[in-house]
């Protein structure tokens, strides 16, 4: 028997074959583990610089915010020339 006649007739097999090698690789076959826990996020080195630039940012913004309002009042509440009252607001 010619071996070139004999593959011939088993291609769509061993096509069948690699398709279903490649469809179950050794990743598919392996252990289940977990894909994604905050342990994981929390404890990654750097972590502990993201949330110490996040605290900043939140602080200084906080702050300017805060002197802006007190500019702000300070501004619209007081007297326009001396020895004359403070206008009070109109709501």
């Amino acid at each position: 028997m010619n071996p070139a006649t004999h593959r011939l007739r088993h291609r769509f097999l061993h096509a069948l074959a690699a398709a279903a090698l490649a469809w179950a690789s050794p990743a598919h076959c392996a252990p289940a583990r977990p894909v994604w826990s905050w342990a994981d996020v929390w404890s990654d080195p750097g972590m502990d610089l993201f949330l110490l630039w996040l605290t900043a940012i939140f602080w200084v913004v906080t702050h300017v915010w805060t002197l802006l309002v007190v500019w702000a009042e300070a501004r619209a509440t007081r007297a326009r020339e001396p020895g004359i009252e403070a206008e009070e607001e109109n709501a």
